[in-house]
């Protein structure tokens, strides 16, 4: 249906078009042909008019008028044109022998020409099929004043002329149907080469919707099909990617999930058939408790992110200080940055810079990030904070860690929801993937931005803006 549809309306519309101005040029050159084909004609009968008025004057001078009828015989014959000398009373007085002999003596009806070449004008009419001929005529009258004759009239048959004519249209139009049928031809293949990618890109749509999402395009060109068909590719590897990632967030979660249920299972177990004993009980329920914390903090931001994608965030703006937040949340992470022997280290582009945004979720956003640079930085590393303005009304917080860094290709895909790089998949244990896929959500719900630059050994550096708050 798809095929039908797109080829058939393409190539209607190509055909439409030609047709349409086939058919406009086809009855513009006929109106300016047959125009010129006329204009011919009475060109042709005056210049034959001409040629008579020369053998007429001849024979006056000469005296021999005896030749006169056979010189209008032979132009007759050559010209294909009937010949009447009409008098001063409009009176037809010689014919040549292709009119009708019974013409002699009578008056040419036609005053205005009889008036018009008495005034030594050359005249014309298109007279109709109840003239004196029995048949519609052209005729052209040349002026003359030799004797008693007042002109030449030279007649010709317009049937005759339309034969010429029809036999001129006959010619075009197979010329026109010919060229119809060969633009038709080569519409049809344009419409079916035009139409070929986006049929290709529609069954390879079809095998990604089952499932395939390996299948790709052939770019063949690179007009605007060429990078639709690149978009079409870049389209089916993210979703191949995302399928990737979804299949690997199952396995991660099964994962963390399984290990803490476990874990709080066989403790609660011990303890209530006394392998473990009494005086412990307090030292295994911390435990309990640390693991379904931790089943907490996953719940809460598969909870976030799925709100955050269906755009259920409700953002209570208010204006704090940006600066006190980074100081609140990296005092939180001294005991992680003891155990690695870690520094932070701030450089606030002001003392107090006050910002209108979500506070806590902003906190939120800030604490992935310091979360994740102490993750990944090494031993005895350290961590920067930094903020600056950018424009007049923004602020820019950027967190530098000097772990491993990111590749280039999975810098396209880091904040990707259940993502993880291969870089840092064996430093992170605990993580689902979501603590970035959360940051970008909060910060874009506040019209905001979230970037990472990054090289591999060399560490890693997201930067987010926030709106000034107004003075």
């Amino acid at each position: 249906m798809f095929r039908k549809s797109l080829v058939k309306r393409q190539f209607l519309q190509y055909i439409t078009t030609i047709l349409v101005c086939m058919i406009l040029m086809g009855g513009m050159l006929s109106v300016v042909y047959t125009k010129h084909y006329m204009e011919d004609a009475r060109q042709e009968l005056i210049d034959q008019g001409e040629k008579i008025a020369y053998a007429i004057d001849k024979a006056y001078n000469t005296g021999n008028i005896s030749n006169l009828a056979y010189e209008m015989q032979v132009l007759e014959e050559y010209m294909g044109a009937g010949i009447l000398l009409v008098n001063e009373e409009g009176v037809i007085v010689l014919a040549s022998p292709g009119l009708d002999g019974k013409l002699l003596g009578n008056v040419l009806l036609y005053t205005e020409l009889v008036q018009g070449v008495r005034d030594g004008n050359i005249v014309s009419v298109e007279t109709g099929a109840s003239s004196i001929f029995g048949v519609p005529m052209l005729i052209v009258g040349y002026p003359l004043s030799k004797g008693q004759l007042s002109g030449i009239f030279m007649c010709r048959s317009m049937p005759e002329l339309q034969v010429s004519l029809y036999e001129m249209y006959h010619s075009g139009i197979v010329i026109l149907l010919l060229v119809f049928l060969i633009t038709a031809l080569v519409s049809l293949h344009t419409s079916r080469k035009m139409t070929q990618p986006l049929m290709e890109m529609n069954r390879a749509a079809k095998e990604i919707a089952d499932g395939n999402f390996e299948k790709r395009v052939e770019i063949t060109s690179q007009d605007e099909l060429g990078q639709l068909a690149n978009s079409f590719n870049h389209m089916a590897e993210s979703l191949n990617n995302i399928e990737k990632s979804r299949r690997s967030f199952i396995t991660n979660v099964s994962h963390d999930l399984r290990s803490p249920l476990t874990s709080i299972q066989g403790f609660l177990t011990a303890m209530l058939d006394g392998t473990i004993p009494p005086e412990k009980h307090e030292h295994y329920l911390k435990i309990v408790l640390e693991e379904s914390q931790r089943l907490s903090r996953l719940a809460e931001g598969i909870v976030d992110l799925s709100r955050a994608q269906s755009s259920k965030i409700i953002l209570e703006k208010s204006k704090f200080d940006i600066n006190a937040v980074i100081r609140e949340n990296s005092a939180l992470l001294e005991p992680q940055l003891e155990q690695k022997q870690m520094q932070i280290r701030v450089s606030f582009v002001e003392e107090q810079t006050f910002v209108y945004a979500d506070q806590d979720k902003i906190s939120r956003v800030v604490q992935n990030l310091l979360n994740n640079a102490v993750k990944f930085s090494k031993q005895q590393g350290s961590i920067e904070i930094e903020t600056s303005f950018s424009g007049k009304n923004k602020v820019l917080v950027s967190v530098t860690d000097h772990g491993a860094g990111i590749s280039e290709e999975d810098q396209k895909y880091i904040f990707d929801r259940f993502y993880k790089a291969d870089a840092t998949r064996n430093q992170d244990k605990t993580g689902a993937g979501l603590g970035l896929s959360i940051v970008r959500e909060f910060i874009q719900a506040h019209g905001e931005t979230v970037a990472v630059k990054s090289k591999l050994g060399e560490g890693s550096t997201f930067v987010f803006s926030l709106e000034l708050a107004p003075q």
